[in-house]
């Protein structure tokens, strides 16, 4: 965490997997809190990581982790990121190791420094507000300002040619538009597709995969029509389409999408095709599916590609799955809650994921998979 090696730090998540194994290992926190301090760049991304992982540590008992992290949120230079990972662990809610903390932040910052800081409906700022009146100004001003932000119209009642006029005007609402033009099974959404005025600056429309979508299989022909088009953004439409709603006959298409993705290393690109993998069970895909799993930096994409090997060939993906059952990716442990072969050991990690703190996103998936396994002869 002192070397954050996320792909994509928006999504990939390390938090939850790096806080269990200090838990577990009772490794000493030395070396984040002197990285924390040390550390005097402007750019915040390089402690962000080690701020959310000891945000985590309390709920294991780590109370030298809430030591930690109270006085970065008060002396340090990206305090607000540490006030932010406290919010977003939720262990807010183990009042003992923060209180006084509102007064000790407050009191070190200006109005212009909180102002900026502060998010209107985000913890540790909503508790926050409630004793400190400096804070609860600026949340009421900002909820204020929210108030008056545009929201997205209902649709629903408009007329074809006023969501026409929505579309070709452009905007926020272009994309609304769209969606609702597909929803209601309105095949102009073709036209706009093929329309290179409406693209942005990368090419794409926003809302058009959505519109799409709507349309289902009633798009299959288009779709198909456009892949062989020469048009780059069409091509992908249509490969989005054949990944959601096609049929085994677009099975080589889809395979062909896979395997430029896997030679590229566009991970994003594969999940789509990955999941029609598994969806129409297409077997020739077990090769580039596990290489995938095994070569991916993108940690976020890994449930689509063990999803996609689960559907393709449940065989091979048992050893994949077992694997899922300890991924940093909450997503990969759900699906790998849902697909284990029922085992001793698998009953056991179940147990232990169904009541991790660590891991709340994974305890409905686990406590659903128990209960299936209660209900049927242990085979394992």
């Amino acid at each position: 965490m002192i070397n954050d090696t996320r792909w994509d730090r928006q999504v990939d998540q390390r938090d939850s997997y790096l806080a269990g194994l200090i838990g577990r290992l009772g490794l000493p926190l030395a070396p984040i809190e002197q990285h924390l301090f040390d550390y005097d760049g402007d750019d915040e991304e390089p402690v962000g990581l080690a701020l959310q992982v000891l945000a985590l540590l309390p709920w294991v008992g780590r109370g030298d982790a809430a030591t930690i992290l109270r006085r970065y949120a008060v002396e340090g230079r990206h305090w607000s990121l540490a006030l932010e990972a406290i919010g977003d662990s939720g262990v807010i809610k183990l009042p003992a190791l923060w209180d006084g903390l509102a007064d000790d932040v407050i009191a070190v910052r200006d109005n212009a420094q909180l102002a900026q800081a502060i998010s209107c409906d985000m913890e540790p700022w909503t508790t926050f507000a409630q004793s400190q009146p400096r804070v609860r100004r600026i949340v009421e001003e900002l909820q204020a300002s929210r108030s008056h932000r545009p929201v997205r119209p209902n649709l629903g009642d408009a007329e074809p040619d006023d969501l026409v006029r929505l579309v070709t005007a452009g905007g926020r609402a272009r994309r609304w538009a769209l969606e609702e033009l597909g929803r209601r099974g309105d095949t102009i959404v073709f036209e706009f597709a093929a329309d290179p005025g409406l693209r942005n600056a990368a090419g794409w429309i926003p809302g058009m995969p959505q519109a799409l979508r709507h349309l289902g299989t009633g798009a299959l022909p288009q779709a198909r029509a456009w892949i062989g088009s020469g048009d780059d953004t069409l091509a992908e439409f249509g490969e989005r389409v054949l990944a959601e709603v096609g049929d085994r006959s677009d099975a080589p298409v889809l395979l062909a999408a896979l395997r430029r993705a896997l030679a590229t290393e566009e991970w994003c690109a594969a999940e789509l095709p990955a999941r029609a993998m598994g969806r129409l069970g297409v077997r020739e895909a077990v090769d580039e599916l596990v290489a995938l799993w095994e070569g991916t930096v993108h940690s976020l994409a890994r449930e689509a590609f063990l999803v996609g090997l689960q559907g393709c060939a449940p065989q091979e993906a048992a050893l994949v799955t077992i694997e899922g059952l300890d991924d940093c990716e909450p997503t990969v442990q759900q699906a790998a809650c849902a697909g284990a072969q029922d085992t001793a050991w698998v009953r056991s990690r179940l147990l232990e994921l169904a009541d991790d703190p660590l891991a709340p996103e994974v305890h409905q998936a686990a406590n659903t998979r128990l209960q299936t396994l209660a209900d049927a002869p242990f085979s394992g």
